[in-house]
């Protein structure tokens, strides 16, 4: 795989948002933590979470951005929810694989307070990270409802680059078991065809049956190859109950949050785990 460089205007895009939140910290400094951050994305191994799921993701924000509060917290979110990845075969049977936003928010974190990012802003962004790998049904917060949106718009995209996309995101795990990561998959989209959205906020409504037909394309052709390897799926179980909202009470980018006055439900509910499978998106 040759070398992959990121297009110039990231690093703009991410300096702009940075001042546009407060950031007091030098330009060299800023772009010096973006070209690192950016580094990360432009992994080749990255065949599909790379700096083109960071390109489409932040482009579908510019779509949507009417209908977020913050725009540039939304995008600062979008450029860390991916900064942390893991593909290896302990994480894989742990369901931790993937996009490990737990941790990207972290990172963020870490890298937002050395840029001198007010505390209450690093919080409200580490949050939108954190939430961003639960992906509750019902959303009251709007930042976080244009993230989701914006990061899981490649399945509303035209036929031949959702394929493009899940080859891309099979490659990825392609040291494992075949058998292993389709039967995972197939979760997955079950999952997605279960659910009432897939999109939750009103201009991306509009992707909704394209997305449908995209993932309904994929299980049948997924189920088709599990079939000719011989391998049985059992029939899949009743539906989950539906998904906790994030509650009120989410950080605001004006507030700090006081961890001592939210209970553990209120973390169980905005951070991955629980035991859930994670998906393989």
């Amino acid at each position: 795989m040759g070398v992959i460089t990121a297009p110039e205007w990231l690093l703009a895009v991410w300096s702009r948002s940075l001042i546009e939140i407060g950031s007091p910290a030098p330009v060299g400094e800023i772009e010096r933590i973006g070209d690192q951050l950016l580094d990360r994305w432009c992994n080749p191994a990255r065949r599909f979470h790379g700096v083109g799921h960071l390109i489409m993701a932040l482009e579908r924000i510019n779509e949507l951005a009417q209908e977020a509060g913050s725009p540039p917290l939304v995008r600062l979110a979008a450029y860390y929810h991916g900064a942390v990845m893991t593909t290896d075969i302990d994480s894989f049977d742990a369901h931790t694989w993937g996009e490990d936003e737990a941790a990207s928010a972290d990172f963020a974190a870490g890298q937002l307070t050395h840029l001198q990012v007010a505390e209450a802003k690093v919080e409200r962004i580490r949050w939108l990270i954190a939430s961003l790998g639960r992906r509750p049904a019902v959303i009251k917060d709007p930042d976080l409802a244009v993230l989701c949106d914006a990061e899981r718009a490649v399945l509303a995209t035209d036929p031949q680059t959702y394929r493009a996309y899940v080859a891309g995101a099979l490659a990825e795990y392609a040291h494992l078991p075949e058998e292993v990561v389709l039967k995972q998959r197939v979760v997955v989209l079950r999952r997605w065809l279960a659910k009432d959205r897939l999109f939750l906020t009103s201009v991306a409504e509009l992707w909704e049956d394209v997305a449908r037909n995209n993932v309904e394309a994929e299980l049948t052709r997924t189920l088709r190859r599990l079939e000719d390897m011989g391998v049985s799926l059992e029939e899949p179980a009743e539906p989950e109950s539906p998904e906790a909202a994030v509650p009120d009470g989410a950080p605001s980018p004006d507030a700090p949050v006081d961890e001592e006055e939210i209970d553990e439900s209120y973390w169980d509910s905005v951070l991955p785990g629980g035991g859930e499978d994670v998906e393989l998106s």
